[in-house]
């Protein structure tokens, strides 16, 4: 095989892999599902940072409004086994999400009024990648804001990209900083790659958040995602209660928050809203709390 027949299939190897993790993100709106999107585009390099926000922002990169920003890390290393003949492989490490360097990466944009680069004038549904010099910043961009951002990790090569999402909010886009760490080499293709799957992740988010900005407090908190992983397996208030250690009552107000939230007046409806069949604006046009449970699901 070709080296260039190699290097396309490797690419598309990446592209699978990042395509299974968006398609698993979840379909409501979740506190963590900025970090889970992060996450997802890990496969991008084996070493590798990723900063994820969801925001409102000008051409020039002032950020107008944030509404969510997640960060994912992943490097490889060296395994060996000793059971039989010692063997040695390797393995993804996945940093936890309170690692220090991602910790400093999220607050460092999170806490940002401006990107240090310019997304220009997006099409929703169209996405710009590319090094920081695509995006008009010097060869030593480790000079430039994010640069300095990004020395906590110190990557060897950064890509951006940003797409526009559709909707009434003009400036409303997924930002996307991804980092190659630890010496990883790039292939030259992550700017391609990462144009491909934006799309899906804009759609994702779209049918996870919605069209309009919203409150990152009505978005489910990691309990209730607990709770609905529950429900979707056609548990009882009772059944999810005892499993979790938990009393009926606690459960029952967990339930009456996703119901809420997800703007779901009957169990049938929650799980089609959890499951992506119906969309809703997280928060907006809240069930009521009461009558929201009836006695069979207790």
């Amino acid at each position: 095989m070709s080296e260039e027949a190699r290097n396309g299939l490797q690419a598309l190897e990446t592209t699978a892999r990042i395509v299974e993790g968006l398609c698993s993100l979840p379909a409501v709106a979740t506190q963590n599902w900025c970090d889970r999107a992060a996450a997802a585009l890990l496969p991008l390099g084996q070493s590798t940072a990723v900063i994820v926000m969801l925001a409102q922002i000008d051409e020039s990169g002032r950020i107008i409004r944030q509404e969510a920003t997640g960060v994912a890390g992943a490097y490889m290393a060296q395994v060996t086994t000793t059971i039989g003949r010692p063997q040695a492989a390797s393995s993804t490490v996945y940093l936890d999400p309170a690692d220090q360097t991602l910790s400093t990466l999220r607050a460092g944009l999170a806490q940002s009024k401006d990107l240090g680069w310019s997304p220009g004038r997006g099409t929703p549904g169209v996405a710009r990648t590319g090094s920081p010099v695509t995006f008009g910043l010097p060869n030593n961009w480790r000079q430039t804001p994010p640069g300095r951002r990004w020395e906590v990790a110190s990557p060897g090569a950064l890509f951006l990209g940003t797409i526009a999402l559709p909707g009434p909010v003009v400036g409303r886009a997924i930002v996307v900083e991804i980092g190659l760490t630890n010496g990883a080499t790039p292939t030259g293709q992550e700017p391609e790659i990462l144009s491909a799957v934006l799309p899906l992740l804009a759609r994702r988010a779209i049918m996870a958040i919605g069209p309009n900005p919203s409150d990152g407090n009505q978005w489910l908190t990691p309990r209730e995602q607990m709770i609905l992983q529950h429900l979707l397996l056609g548990k009882s208030v009772r059944e999810i209660a005892t499993e979790l250690e938990r009393s009926p009552h606690t459960v029952h107000d967990h339930v009456k928050a996703l119901h809420r939230k997800l703007n779901a007046s009957s169990r049938g409806e929650l799980i089609a809203r959890a499951l992506g069949h119906i969309q809703s604006q997280p928060g907006s046009s809240a069930a009521s709390s009461t009558g929201v449970l009836s006695g069979s699901e207790v």
